[in-house]
């Protein structure tokens, strides 16, 4: 085979394997991805336990770099700690390795019924758990079919002499394979793609075990530009972790370097052939550096703390659940957006809670608040429409997508509450400025009306995160109380004018904040009705 046959057949099977990959990943996040995020929610403080988490997830996921940037995300949203996801990128490390141990296996020419069924499963019951199942098993046949066309051009390397005194090289200069592996990897930015193109040159025969071995370990060290990329503009914590990563990764190579031709003749009893051999390589290793680290979880925090000094940014309104990495799973994305439009209304309840501070007990730090949050909740309505319009909807169960468009709705009316608060908090402001006084009945009306109106809006937000039908329900009913309310004050209000018991001023001011009190009611049905789509 010439040198342009060769290059054809490489780059032909390794995109083949690229492509299986990703159909295989897509596949298990369209069946798994929401459980994949409660399992990660579910971590505790023991690491081991993040561990056999992050081992499932990577398992799930096909890809420790995927991982690291879910991971980056979560972090960088406050639902895990730089502990918690150390220790899940620990067992990411080995969760990695199942690509390698699978595509070890000789199929030879069973990838055609592999393939064919996969593609009929997934065509005849498309958008059903059969059909994922069917994308899962594409992907498999995919899979070694990419590796079946990488391993036959591959031979046509042994012709080439100067790629194979290359490899040679690679074997006896250890240093040069872990450089080739690292830059390779960082290129391509998929660990299990440089693996697996080893493993081809091992079928191929063109290959020694110990050229193979530090090709390996340079893998493990290119694979973490992927996590330092991310982390880019990510919180402290979230550019500690990447850094971790780098630490534990590195300083394994350091410690194999000086025997890696006595593990390469431990490897080669384990298994009679080079291609076994080498995927277990690659698992004895990430399972020893990860058993290593687990010893001294502490230890890497303080290290990566060190590398990334700071301190962490006090609290704000910028966007916290949200990232370009949970696109890659639709189901996690909308779950995603749901909290920060849970957290949009937490905050514009916040204001609504200062608006009634400030007017009540005459605060007028309190009203200055309010047109401090509200700046942020108009960036969080801005970021979570463009983050929600560019999930593929086309990738989600029918429920999912109608999750999709109720947040769309929500969050418009989550701003508008938003607006009437910052309409209550500038005639409260007025109110103090002028100092206008408002009866005592008026001040206990208003008191009242805002106590009901928060509790109302509050339940909604309660009902839009649990999607709960009868909290939804019960919103319906209890805002037609806050209609009474705006009437029977009213009128009260018109009473007090007619006895001079009211300036006339803030009377108008008081019929002004009722308003928007009642609209928030409102905005409230909206939320609870959206609910009751889903």
């Amino acid at each position: 085979m010439n040198a342009l046959g060769v290059a054809f057949s490489t780059a032909g099977g390794l995109a083949l394997f690229l492509y299986g990959l990703r159909i295989l990943s897509d596949g298990l996040k369209r069946a798994l991805g929401r459980r994949m995020r409660g399992l990660l929610e579910r971590i505790t403080g023991r690491a081991y336990r993040g561990v056999i988490v992050g081992a499932l997830a990577s398992g799930i996921l096909q890809s420790s770099s995927m991982t690291m940037v879910l991971l980056i995300g979560l972090i960088n949203a406050g639902i895990l700690t730089l502990t918690q996801g150390v220790g899940v990128m620990l067992g990411s490390e080995i969760g990695t390795t199942l690509t390698a141990q699978m595509i070890a296996f000789k199929i030879g020419n069973y990838y055609l019924p592999i393939l064919a069924c996969g593609f009929l499963l997934g065509e005849v019951f498309r958008g059903k758990r059969a059909g994922d199942v069917g994308r899962v098993i594409l992907g498999f046949g995919l899979l070694f079919l990419g590796m079946t066309v990488m391993s036959s051009g591959l031979r046509g390397l042994a012709e080439s002499e100067v790629i194979l005194g290359l490899l040679e090289a690679c074997g006896s200069s250890v240093l040069l394979g872990v450089g080739v592996g690292t830059a390779v990897t960082a290129i391509i930015q998929s660990s299990s793609a440089m693996t697996a193109m080893v493993i081809a040159m091992g079928a191929a025969g063109i290959i020694t075990l110990p050229a193979a071995v530090a090709l390996i370990l340079g893998a493990n060290i290119g694979t973490t530009v992927t996590g330092v990329i991310a982390s880019f503009g990510a919180s402290l914590s979230s550019r500690r972790l990447a850094a971790a990563q780098v630490v534990v990764n590195l300083a394994g190579v350091l410690l194999f370097l000086p025997v890696v031709v006595p593990y390469a003749q431990f490897v080669a009893g384990t298994a009679s052939t080079l291609t076994r051999q080498i995927a277990n390589a690659h698992t004895f290793f990430n399972v020893l550096v990860t058993l290593v680290s687990l010893a001294a979880v502490g230890g890497l925090v303080w290290i990566a703390t060190r590398i990334v000094p700071g301190r962490e940014a006090a609290i704000d309104t910028t966007p916290r659940f949200l990232g370009d990495e949970f696109l890659r799973t639709p189901s996690l994305a909308v779950d995603q957006a749901g909290r920060e439009v849970r957290q949009m209304g937490e905050l514009t309840r916040q204001m609504l809670t200062a608006c009634r501070d400030g007017l009540i007990d005459r605060d007028e730090s309190q009203t200055g608040l309010v047109l401090l949050i509200e700046e942020g909740v108009d960036g969080l309505q801005r970021a979570i429409e463009g983050f929600l319009d560019r999930v593929d909807s086309g990738q989600l169960p029918e429920r999912e997508a109608r999750r999709l468009h109720v947040l769309l709705h929500v969050t418009g009316d989550i701003e508008r509450v938003g607006d009437h608060a910052v309409n209550i908090g500038e005639r409260a402001s007025l109110c103090l400025r002028q100092n206008l006084r408002l009866s005592e009945q008026a001040i206990r009306e208003l008191d009242h009306m805002f106590d009901k109106t928060i509790a109302v809006y509050a339940r909604a937000l309660d009902a839009l995160g649990s999607e709960d039908r009868s909290v939804a329900e019960w919103v319906l009913e209890a805002e037609k109380e806050i209609d009474q309310l705006e009437m029977r004050y009213k009128e009260n209000h018109i009473r007090r004018l007619r006895q001079m018991q009211c300036d006339a001023t803030a009377g108008i001011l008081f019929v002004e904040i009722l308003r928007n009190l009642e609209r928030i009611g409102d905005h409230a049905v909206n939320i609870a009705g959206d609910v009751l789509l889903i």
